[in-house]
């Protein structure tokens, strides 16, 4: 889904981040920002938003749910202190498995999740339902995304892994690929396409259509991909990796899909004694930013071990958390520039904003013309 180039360009002034940038990545290329989202991360790395636009994660059964805005900050001393937007409430959720990370939101509105129980839903809307187990394929909890036509596609991170669709309507839960290697992240586009993030001995990324055929296949070279995202817009066929050795890559694609990538690092970190963070699970937001996991996992990888987050003070620790990765333009502002198949569509009190400051900006320009002699 898309939103109109203009309510696009309006989207820009509600989703400035006004804090102090944190330096996860020593590096980052200019067309992007960064910023410590959230922090100690509680429970695992999926990630998926209430239609508020509220963050969740999973910890075992319960989901956490986090602040829209800055409500706190974490390791003041020395100064700065880092903002993070902190949880606001602990979900409780019965019947919900305790093995599993990944999230997605369905078009449906309910939040699904893989795990070593099967494929879950359960409603963020009433909290107090319990979940309901859809299916008996079991997961090790990671890939899941929602198609553009209410589908949910998820993987058994397995080896070798296989790609099933749940159709919410039909209640049909569809094997539709099998990946040679172990797929941890998956991630769908607004065409349908899924992208896969291959683990091995050597990083592989595969894209199918949504009916399991083979789009195409390539080597991430020495980065471990992990956490995926489409582009939007003019880079709609380019892909993003959260890698394992705390860098993201920018796969830039042909038409479709196709053709061999151009790859280009976008953000990294530095080597000993700051260190590099293990990328994990991604997922992109409703305000169109790429959110990205970072934790330490033991130097797996070529990630380096007790090494989780760097904040705004300059410590580093080996706590987890996620990061808001932003694009800009040359003038430092905001646009979109990751798309999905489910978020990405303003919210109606943000569309309000939006038609405001539109009915604003043609009554100035009125005015403006009106005034001239």
């Amino acid at each position: 889904m898309k939103t109109l180039t203009i309510l696009s360009a309006m989207l820009v002034v509600l989703f400035i981040a006004a804090a102090a940038h944190a330096v996860q990545f020593d590096y980052i290329d200019p067309g992007f920002t960064q910023q410590i989202y959230t922090g100690p991360l509680v429970g695992g790395p999926g990630m998926a938003w209430t239609s508020a636009g509220n963050l969740l994660t999973k910890a075992g059964s319960n989901i956490i749910e986090y602040s829209l805005t800055q409500n706190a900050t974490y390791q003041s001393s020395p100064t700065p202190a880092t903002p993070i937007h902190s949880s606001i409430a602990t979900h409780s959720i019965s019947g919900l498995s305790t093995s599993g990370y990944g999230l997605t939101k369905g078009l449906d509105g309910k939040i699904y999740t893989p795990t070593g129980g099967g494929l879950q839903r359960f409603d963020p809307n009433n909290w107090a339902s319990a979940a309901v187990t859809l299916t008996g394929t079991s997961s090790q909890g990671y890939g899941i995304t929602t198609l553009p036509d209410g589908r949910i596609a998820y993987s058994d991170g397995l080896t070798p892994s296989k790609i099933y669709l749940y159709d919410p309507t039909l209640l049909t839960d569809t094997p539709i690929y099998t990946a040679p290697y172990q797929v941890d992240d998956i991630e769908a586009s607004v065409t349908g396409a899924i992208a896969m993030a291959g683990r091995g001995s050597t990083g592989t990324i595969d894209i199918i259509s949504n009916t399991g055929s083979l789009i195409n296949s390539f080597g991430t070279g020495v980065h471990y991909p992990d956490g995926l995202a489409f582009g939007d817009g003019v880079t709609a066929n380019w892909l993003y990796s959260n890698n394992n050795d705390g860098t993201i890559t920018q796969f830039q694609l042909g038409p479709g899909y196709l053709g061999t990538p151009t790859m280009v690092v976008i953000a990294s970190q530095s080597p000993l004694p700051y260190g590099k963070a293990y990328g994990d699970l991604a997922a992109v937001g409703p305000d169109c930013a790429f959110y990205v996991s970072q934790g330490d996992n033991h130097g797996a990888n070529g990630s380096d071990a007790n090494i989780g987050t760097h904040w705004d003070n300059g410590v580093t620790t080996n706590e987890s958390s996620i990061i808001r990765i932003a694009a800009v333009d040359r003038n430092g502002v905001e646009f979109c520039g990751f798309g999905s198949a489910t978020e990405g569509v303003p919210e109606p009190a943000t569309l309000l904003l939006v038609l405001t400051g539109l009915v604003f900006l043609f009554f100035r320009n009125r005015w403006a013309r009106s005034a001239r002699p």
